[in-house]
């Protein structure tokens, strides 16, 4: 496919907690930043981008409860659903009756969906019984410092809302002071 453009941002905050995993970056809009863009490490899919404002933008992280990510999982790719649950360590749910996973078997973005694109590495299975199978992300929260956000031009299910017009009449622009300079 296509080569994303890129956009490296520091981590200024992470807002995390019990409740919560996301991080702030120190770039928003205004640097090129959208809604939905992947945001990885050298060693993998940290999250992706949930918030944009003009400065600053908000990651949601792989392992927090409200992200829900496809994937596939294997060297006979079986189709899954990361899910985060506020651990280190998020399930995969949703596999299809009869498929197995082991042990080790590698975890990558599925591209379904239209939200990430196909093949960035998320981690590796540590876990299987009856308390479900967990991942363990290549990527951990507490080493996170620099994000590139990746940006393949897919808009899939996280379209942002459409830019609001200016009312009929009115001129686009800065505002400014009225008054004449001295």
């Amino acid at each position: 496919g296509p080569e994303p453009s890129f956009i490296t941002a520091r981590v200024i905050a992470d807002t995390g907690g019990a409740f919560a995993h996301s991080l702030i970056l120190n770039a928003g809009s205004r640097d090129g930043v959208r809604k939905g863009q992947a945001a990885v490490t050298g060693r993998g899919l940290v999250g992706r981008i949930a918030g944009v404002g003009t400065r600053s933008a908000r990651i949601l992280l792989i392992t927090d409860l409200n992200s829900r990510i496809p994937v596939m999982v294997g060297a006979n790719p079986t189709r899954a659903i990361l899910a985060g649950n506020n651990s280190d360590r998020p399930k995969l749910v949703h596999l299809p009756s009869g498929e197995t996973v082991a042990v080790g078997d590698r975890v990558v973005t599925s591209g379904h969906g239209g939200a990430l694109p196909r093949g960035l590495a998320v981690g590796v299975v540590t876990q299987v019984n009856e308390n479900g199978i967990r991942v363990q992300p290549f990527t951990r929260r507490s080493r996170l410092e620099y994000i590139r956000l990746l940006d393949f031009g897919l808009d899939g299910i996280l379209k942002g809302p459409l830019p609001k017009s200016a009312p009929a009449g009115k001129k686009r622009g800065r505002p400014g002071n009225t008054k004449a300079r001295r």
